[in-house]
């Protein structure tokens, strides 16, 4: 595809503000339910949602095939199960904004999953990005390690970062099989399979009676999942269709920039001087992804790909 048309450049802004509002709104609804149990809830009713729009408008329940399933399930157990739970488990222990911001070392992380599956060519540049951004990464995690902040802890900062590691994971295998999929029954029963070890986990781990059914949870739990999530999935595994990944991925450096205004904005959040040294050599390192991105496109030779 040559360049952006506006379309698609509206939809990606659009996939990168619904992800921004996540984490404020998991910060509210962990107050009323533990981790687990809100990420199952979360992605349950995600899938159900789009289920019965797939039902209605397509008339087909169920994928046929094995191979579909088995893209399902890796789909799923990294894009929902590992995603969801890093991304909830992290939501008590790091700052909604400061968490969006590491999450998305997820392009990073998928530069190097590309390489090593051979899904899309990786350059230079595209290396130099994934050293850089988890640079940045470090530059945040490090002073953690040596007294305690009132925003950022390790396992915070791991849970965010085991969550991104899922989510890239889910991209690279949903890029390899996109062309020949449908894609609104893979995002419906990717989030239905990756539902159902959160819920087991949510069982063995914790307990039903400390969720506080209320308006603030329901709220939450319906943004999360209708346009954090049901949304915001179908347009991005579309937009994976028919776009290349590192492109896509290089656009997603405008959900730090929206969910760091958010906080700031709507939560009076604030980042020390580490933290703001960080967060410039992520976005940095983002912003230059989208840069080699597009002068890829004119030199569609440079680079290298791992043949495995």
């Amino acid at each position: 595809m040559q360049g952006w048309v506006p379309m698609l450049k509206l939809k990606i802004i659009t996939v990168c503000l619904l992800w921004s509002l996540c984490y404020p709104f998991i910060s509210i609804a962990l107050r009323e339910s533990p981790p687990l149990y809100l990420a199952f809830m979360r992605s349950v009713l995600a899938g159900m949602t789009l289920f019965l729009f797939s039902v209605k408008t397509e008339g087909s329940m169920f994928p046929r095939g094995w191979r579909i399933w088995r893209s399902i399930i890796i789909i799923g157990l990294g894009y929902t199960s590992l995603g969801f739970s890093g991304m909830f488990l992290a939501g008590s222990l790091v700052s909604p904004g400061l968490a969006t911001v590491v999450a998305n070392s997820q392009p990073i992380i998928a530069v190097g999953l590309a390489y090593l599956s051979s899904v899309e060519r990786v350059t230079p540049g595209q290396l130099t990005v994934m050293i850089t951004g988890l640079l940045g990464i470090s530059v945040i995690v490090l002073p953690s390690l040596h007294h305690s902040q009132t925003n950022i802890t390790p396992g915070g900062i791991g849970s965010v970062l085991l969550g991104a590691f899922g989510v890239a994971l889910g991209n690279v295998w949903l890029k390899k099989v996109a062309s020949r999929t449908n894609i609104l029954r893979l995002s419906a029963w990717q989030l239905i399979v990756g539902s159902v070890p959160l819920g087991i986990a949510g069982l063995i781990l914790e307990n039903t009676n400390e969720i506080s059914w209320g308006t603030p949870l329901v709220v939450s739990l319906g943004v999360l999942a209708i346009p954090g999530t049901a949304i915001a999935t179908y347009l991005w595994f579309n937009l994976l269709k028919v776009e290349k990944l590192h492109n896509m991925n290089a656009y997603t450096f405008l959900t730090p920039l929206f969910a760091l205004a958010i906080g700031a904005l709507f939560l009076d959040e604030r980042l020390d001087n580490n933290e703001l040294v960080g967060t410039a050599v992520i976005v940095g390192s983002l912003v230059f992804m989208n840069i080699i991105g597009s002068k890829s496109k004119q030199a569609p030779n440079a680079g290298f790909s791992r043949k495995l």
